[in-house]
């Protein structure tokens, strides 16, 4: 019966963790919030679209770091962070597969595959 007890009271603090890392990373795109995301179980992939920007920073390795709004392809918006490991043209359309604040890859779409709400919401 002990053994039942623990296991029950287990499972609900792993459900609370799990719970409540995906309500703490929603809309967070800090580097933390990626990995928690990558690594929890309850978040759905998905699909966000992003108009290219200037990079928010290159390193010495040519790596480029973007922190854009992207936006779902009904028009949602949330915060994301990515890294390029070279400068992409500005005003390109880019599609974001993710896993809430990861992501995981990126490929340039053209304007006419980016859906009208996604559009929308990034202009």
């Amino acid at each position: 019966m002990k053994a039942i007890k623990a296991l029950l009271i287990l499972v609900l603090i792993i459900g609370a963790v799990l719970g409540g890392a995906l309500f703490f990373t929603k809309n967070s795109s800090s580097e933390f919030a990626a990995l928690i995301d990558q690594l929890n179980p309850l978040v759905q992939e998905s699909v966000l679209y992003v108009k290219t920007t200037e990079a928010e920073s290159i390193n010495g390795y040519g790596t480029a770091t973007y922190s854009q709004t992207g936006a779902k392809a009904n028009g949602n918006t949330r915060p994301i962070s990515f890294t390029a490991d070279h400068e992409l043209k500005r005003d390109h359309y880019l599609e974001l597969s993710t896993k809430g604040g990861h992501v995981n890859t990126y490929n340039e779409v053209p304007r006419d595959k980016v859906p009208v709400a996604a559009r929308e919401a990034l202009n």
